[in-house]
């Protein structure tokens, strides 16, 4: 049996899931960390995400306000058909959120690669985002 092909991240973040949540969970949210993103937040939903020259396209398989949130992902230009699904999940740790980042379901090792590297320049800018979040004064934050 070979090994899982998967790339997985943790970060404990400043701020209550409530709070946190729709940075992955909705297009203005997605896009505070990444280049570009359309969403559309529901089980089904299309979702469109710009990284760099790049474009990420898929569907919401799963989404558990303020838990949980997953979809499915693949290259716009390379069009393979086989998507892999990313899934962010929120726990509350106290006044923090434990987040957990999880892209599954790659072809190949290469594949693998390619995203763990991706998601180790891209998760820190979510991690900054909620970092951000959590030190605006209360009354921002529920605008």
């Amino acid at each position: 049996m070979t090994s899982a092909k998967r790339v997985e991240l943790q970060a404990e973040v400043d701020g209550h899931r409530e709070q946190v949540y729709p940075l992955v969970a909705t297009a203005d949210g997605l896009r505070r960390w990444l280049d570009g993103a359309e969403l559309d937040d529901r089980s089904g939903g299309r979702i469109r995400l710009r990284l760099r020259d790049e474009v990420a396209v898929g569907a919401v398989v799963a989404i558990d306000p303020p838990q949980h949130v997953s979809f499915s992902w693949d290259w716009e230009s390379d069009g393979l058909g086989m998507p892999s699904i990313v899934a962010f999940d929120l726990i509350d740790h106290g006044s923090r959120t434990h987040l957990t980042m999880r892209h599954v379901g790659f072809p190949t090792e290469a594949q693998q690669q390619l995203h763990e590297a991706l998601w180790r320049a891209w998760f820190p800018r979510l991690v900054a985002a909620a970092a951000a979040i959590a030190r605006q004064p209360e009354a921002a934050r529920a605008q």
